[in-house]
């Protein structure tokens, strides 16, 4: 059986008992550089995942007989490494622990409920700004390409009445919430690892 486990925002605090469970009865912990070391305890083989995902499913496949877990940021299945290997692994092998996604935390810290949030991401992709800013509420995850810079061009160029919520490094120590108009937002030089969201103005 193959545990994909959601580790939460980040900060260990937000892993789940479920989770945190698994994990120690685990031999092989998979993940990124950045989660292998939330895992500060573990005693078995620890196998940093990078950007070769045929390679990790390689080897999750030639190592069926030991208890492996692979761990991810927030929840493994909002953009993350859940979708690729639940469609390459025999769903009857897997056992899949939701995590608290870094979605969810910076809508609890901003007060406002995910009631008919659109979510969508702008990995590897271009976005379709003209269906994204049509909805209220948006929470996109970023990435180096397109991120609140960009997303403020691009409300600005369209002259729609927007807030824009940047969320950095959430749920860390040197977490940053920034709330503002798209202008505000351009004043800023420089953001870390965020999430945006995308609200009307009321």
């Amino acid at each position: 059986m193959l545990n994909i486990i959601g580790l939460g925002p980040g900060n260990e605090n937000y892993i789940t008992k479920l989770g945190e469970k698994l994990i120690e009865q685990s031999e092989v912990l998979i993940g990124g550089k950045r989660n292998l070391e939330t895992i500060k305890n573990f005693r078995g083989e620890k196998i940093e995942m990078a950007s070769n995902l045929k390679e990790i499913l390689e080897y999750i496949n030639t190592n069926t007989h030991k208890q492996i877990s692979v761990i991810a940021s927030g929840d493994p299945f909002i953009y993350g490494v859940g979708r690729y290997l639940s469609k390459n692994i025999d769903n009857k092998n897997l056992n899949i622990v939701s995590g608290i996604s870094s979605l969810q935390y910076i809508f609890s810290k901003i007060y406002v409920d995910m009631n008919d949030l659109y979510i969508t991401s702008s990995h590897g992709k271009v976005p379709d700004f003209d269906y994204i800013l049509s909805h209220k509420k948006v929470c996109m995850v970023t990435d180096s390409k397109i991120g609140p810079h960009e997303i403020s061009n691009e409300i600005i160029k369209r002259g729609v009445k927007k807030i824009v919520v940047v969320g950095e490094n959430l749920s860390y120590d040197n977490e940053q919430i920034t709330i503002g108009s798209p202008e505000e937002i351009l004043k800023i030089e420089k953001f870390d690892m965020n999430v945006v969201v995308i609200l009307d103005e009321e």
